[in-house]
């Protein structure tokens, strides 16, 4: 167990121990001084990131491989464009567009490949693609406004310099919705993928800053804009070796799961595109404007409207669910309830070595009191039955029932000894001057949730058999 803990450990401190010398790095590059050093430094960080995570493939083995394999191969042409163009820039060479280009803009098609790959999913009306669309497409209208159009109207750029120029934001562009796909289609948030989300994110900041800062006449190599590139491929390597990143993320979302973060992303998207018309129109376009004004407005009805009807649908959801879920005659759980959370925690008592029992509990004599007085007072001798257990068992206790007059309730972190005390109190609290019999029984490290049933339900069969009104352990596993 201990050389198990340390294992795992070991594997935690790894992306740990990568954030922290990219971090590192980063740093140091800011701080010296631009140069040779400076230029080799970056260089060999992303060359560095790109062997951790191909490293992380050989030795691991991750889910979707070939997703980590071409983001691998995607730093290490950014490291061979790096090395160009800090060979040209340190000898005051400034050809654009130059070859270095070349490998810069065969990083996108592996990132989306990437992020394809990771995303690809069974069924395809999950609806995360188009949601993805609708922010891209909004952004696409931003970035033309702001960065794509100058160099469209720049007349004293060639037609190689106005492809080159206008390719970075355009493949930016194309790549933010398969960013947000991945990012919408993962119900199951693992680490792994949120690090890659995040350097991906951050990847396309830094893009966004240097097409800025190169319009505007700011942008000067070793600042935080080149910064923010490392920043990316220092996630891209830590997500590869978080050990999220050998599973397979177990829930998707639905089609009709829609949250209200999604519906504000989508909103936001959504006004974007008048927003750009309201600020880019010209004096003279006072009805465009206008139009551009209430577009907005009526579309933020429409989302507070819709926020509404989401909410109602979420409260009705968890009302449906808990109903489901749950007793209707006492409030106790029912067995569909029952059989989720013994899973799970059966599941976590295996995991961690941790106690686990299980009592199933009968009111003796129930048909007889039903016949003598009647089957309203059997209704509520069992609703006072649940409400007095449920005030003494505690939040992480479980009673369930599973018949007209039997329980089942479960212990998680206590032992047989800790477990028939408190059955004790509980048989103690049964109302009108009647009682009950049970079985008791702990868990066994790999035992199926039918057989530890099996097992309680020997015991409470042995305690109606030995005069009822008590109960009986069962210590070990045994055939029922």
């Amino acid at each position: 167990m201990a050389s198990e803990n340390a294992t795992i450990a070991g594997k935690q401190s790894i992306p740990r121990g990568l954030l922290a010398v990219g971090a590192l790095l980063t740093a140091l590059y800011m701080v010296v001084p631009y140069g040779r050093f400076a230029g080799a430094l970056y260089v060999v960080a992303t060359a560095l990131a790109a062997l951790a995570i191909v490293a992380a493939v050989r030795y691991r083995s991750l889910f979707r491989p070939l997703a980590w394999l071409l983001v691998a191969t995607a730093l290490a042409l950014a490291a061979i464009g790096h090395a160009i163009w800090y060979w040209l820039d340190l000898r005051g060479l400034e050809p654009f567009p130059s070859l270095a280009d070349g490998f810069y803009l065969a990083v996108y098609p592996l990132f989306i490949a990437a992020l394809w790959n990771l995303g690809v999913a069974r069924d395809y009306r999950d609806g995360a693609l188009s949601d993805a669309l609708i922010v891209g497409i909004s952004a696409a209208v931003l970035g033309w406004a702001l960065l794509i159009a100058p160099f469209v109207q720049d007349p004293g750029l060639t037609l190689g310099q106005l492809l080159v120029s206008a390719g970075y934001p355009v493949a930016d562009l194309v790549l933010l919705p398969f960013i947000l796909r991945l990012l919408f289609l993962r119900q199951t948030r693992l680490t792994a993928h949120l690090y890659l989300l995040a350097g991906m994110l951050a990847y396309f900041a830094a893009d966004m800053l240097y097409a800025l800062g190169n319009s505007a006449g700011w942008y000067a190599p070793g600042g935080f804009t080149d910064a923010g590139w490392l920043v990316a491929y220092t996630l891209f390597a830590a997500a590869a070796w978080h050990g999220s990143a050998t599973r397979e993320p177990s829930a998707r979302v639905s089609g009709e799961t829609f949250t209200m973060r999604r519906l504000y992303i989508l909103g936001g998207a959504s006004v974007l595109v008048p927003a750009v018309i309201l600020v880019t129109a010209g004096t003279d376009m006072e009805i465009v404007r206008v139009a551009a004004i209430a577009s907005i407005l009526l579309f933020l009805l429409i989302m507070q409207r819709m926020a509404g009807l989401l909410r109602e649908t979420r409260r009705q959801a968890e009302a449906l669910r808990h109903l489901s879920l749950t007793d209707p005659l006492t409030g106790a759980a029912n067995r569909r309830r029952l059989d989720e959370e013994l899973g799970r925690e059966m599941a976590y008592a295996h995991r961690y070595r941790m106690p686990l029992t299980l009592a199933y509990a009968d009111l003796d004599h129930f048909k007889r009191y039903n016949d003598t007085h009647g089957h309203a007072a059997g209704d509520v001798l069992l609703q006072e039955l649940v409400a007095r257990w449920s005030q003494t068992l505690r939040p992480s206790d479980i009673l369930a029932r599973v018949g007209g007059e039997e329980f089942v309730l479960v212990f998680p972190g206590n032992s047989l000894e800790e477990a028939q005390s408190i059955m004790g109190r509980l048989c103690g609290l049964v109302p009108y001057g009647q009682s009950c019999s049970a079985g008791l029984v702990s868990y066994s490290p790999g035992e199926s949730a039918e057989a530890l049933m099996g097992r309680a339900d020997a015991g409470l069969y042995r305690a109606k058999e030995g005069g009822r009104n008590r109960v009986v352990t069962v210590e070990a596993a045994e055939p029922c």
